[in-house]
């Protein structure tokens, strides 16, 4: 199992994806990326599994995308229509069910954009995440000019991406970047703690939610509220329906 990119393990309804680089700082290649994307469709359509969990082997949670294949193939050049296929956060972002981070160690760059991609991150006490691209002299990419400001706010967002300093995990808590942090060695505990907390909870309404809160962040508020009703009353019928069942 060493040399699989992507470790897989469901419990109790919460299915846990593992990258496995832990010599890379669990670096993205494309094989590793491919094997995320073939398992958020595969769970999305599997009633039996109800919450993801995204964490990472070793030390790292992971350092961003490989160098190596970012240097060459489909990533190589930079332009506007560039696909990413070292990166899958659109289907991250699109992924139905929650998703949890749990940051094991370190999250670089690309790394820390996969954890915000995740709806909710418990943190290890040791882990932190950075956002570095301005040290290279590039600018913002996969998706995390969309995602970070949206979590922590415009200002703090921009000075986090401008400074590209890292934020350990307490500085990560009080800027609301992780939602937990816990001792190390507690860190699978209290994620699946948490998973198969929000596992017990009505399938339906917990997808719901989500889509609603999603929907929240890129729409004007009559617009959110137009959405709210929908999605509601959709959840209604689905309630009536079940009871006469």
């Amino acid at each position: 199992m060493d040399d699989q990119p992507l470790l897989t393990e469901t419990i109790n309804a919460v299915h846990w994806l593992r990258l496995n680089r832990p010599d890379r700082l669990n670096a993205m290649t494309r094989a590793m990326a491919e094997g995320l994307r073939a398992q958020l469709a595969t769970t999305a359509a599997d009633d039996a599994i109800r919450v993801l969990v995204i964490t990472g082997t070793g030390r790292a949670f992971s350092a961003g995308a490989d160098k190596q294949e970012t240097l060459q193939g489909p990533d190589a050049t930079i332009h506007a229509k560039r696909h990413t296929p070292l990166w899958p956060v659109e289907e991250l972002y699109a992924y139905p069910k929650p998703i949890i981070a749990a940051l094991n160690g370190p999250a670089y760059g690309g790394g820390a954009t996969l954890a915000m991609a995740a709806d909710l991150r418990v943190a290890a006490a040791s882990s932190s995440l950075t956002f570095n691209l301005v040290k290279v002299g590039l600018s913002p990419e996969f998706g995390s000019s969309f995602l970070l400001w949206r979590q922590v706010g415009y200002s703090t967002a921009l000075e986090v991406m401008l400074t590209g300093r890292t934020v350990d995990a307490s500085e990560a808590a009080a800027l609301r970047l992780v939602n937990r942090v816990v001792p190390d060695e507690r860190l699978a505990e209290v994620t699946q703690e948490l998973a198969e907390s929000l596992a017990s909870l009505p399938a339906g309404a917990v997808q719901a939610t989500k889509a609603v809160m999603r929907a929240g962040l890129e729409s004007t508020f009559a617009e959110a509220r137009k959405t709210e009703l929908r999605t509601l009353a959709e959840r209604a019928r689905a309630l009536l329906e079940e009871r006469r069942a």
